[in-house]
């Protein structure tokens, strides 16, 4: 009697142990289930950053292309463009030679400089232009409308320019101001002095000197430089003036040769 008595609790006591036992079951299920894929997760993260990184790269290469073939177009219409200027900036200038030209009235070579030799003892340059061109010694060659210099050597196809700076070259000139006469001389280093000057002459820094045309060499009027200085010369019988070609010989590109 007693043994059936304790039945009902040994009955809940299995139920109770079976419902803890599945409870524990169920949780363990779970948490196994969770880990799995937790591991799981992992390469898929990995993967999938994998994947974004390297749908990244191949954008940012795209974006490094296309700047660097940006760039290419750039620079090839900058090179286009400078070449346009170049091209306006010399039409301008031979369109100032071609003027020139009417103004003389004489036989003339265009020519175009090739060389610029300046030393110590002599300044001159080299043009493209020789005997088969017809040019000549002892013509007068000018760039911008300035006088520059002459010919002084002629080959077949190049000539040499002996600069107004050049201590062999002498151009007759005359203020335009005052209208003092005289000289010139080439000194080299870019200047040269002028002489003979009537020492009683209006002339002073400052003053434009021209070719006055009396040498029968350099056409008449054409600008020559700027007085910088004038004295009276030791002897008291004459003035002198430092002068300053009006033209660089480094800007000089293109030059007219007059005979």
């Amino acid at each position: 009697m007693k043994k059936f008595q304790n039945k009902p609790l040994t009955l809940v006591a299995a139920v109770s142990l079976f419902i803890i036992l599945l409870i524990a079951f169920e949780s363990l299920a779970n948490r196994t289930t969770l880990g799995l894929n937790s591991i799981l997760h992992l390469p898929a993260q990995i993967a999938s950053a994998v994947v974004e990184t390297g749908f990244e790269l191949l954008h940012f290469k795209s974006i490094a292309n296309e700047n660097k073939r940006l760039q290419r177009d750039a620079a090839a219409l900058k090179s286009r463009a400078a070449a346009l200027d170049e091209a306006v900036s010399e039409n301008r200038r031979l369109k100032g030679i071609l003027s020139m030209k009417d103004k003389i009235g004489r036989r003339s070579v265009a020519a175009k400089v090739t060389k610029l030799d300046l030393t110590n003892w002599s300044e001159s340059l080299v043009i493209n232009k020789g005997a088969n061109d017809r040019m000549k010694e002892d013509m007068a060659v000018l760039a911008d409308g300035v006088i520059i210099g002459k010919v002084t050597a002629v080959g077949l196809s190049s000539s040499r320019v002996s600069l107004v700076t050049d201590p062999e070259i002498r151009v007759a000139v005359v203020s335009q101001r005052g209208r003092a006469s005289g000289l010139m001389y080439g000194i080299t280093h870019g200047r040269c002095i002028m002489k003979f000057i009537p020492k009683d002459a209006d002339i002073k820094a400052g003053d434009t000197v021209v070719a006055s045309g009396t040498s029968g060499v350099y056409p008449q009027g054409f600008l020559a430089g700027k007085v910088i200085d004038a004295r009276l010369e030791f002897n008291q019988m004459y003035q002198f003036a430092v002068i300053e070609p009006a033209i660089n010989p480094m800007a000089i590109e293109e030059v007219l040769a007059v005979e």
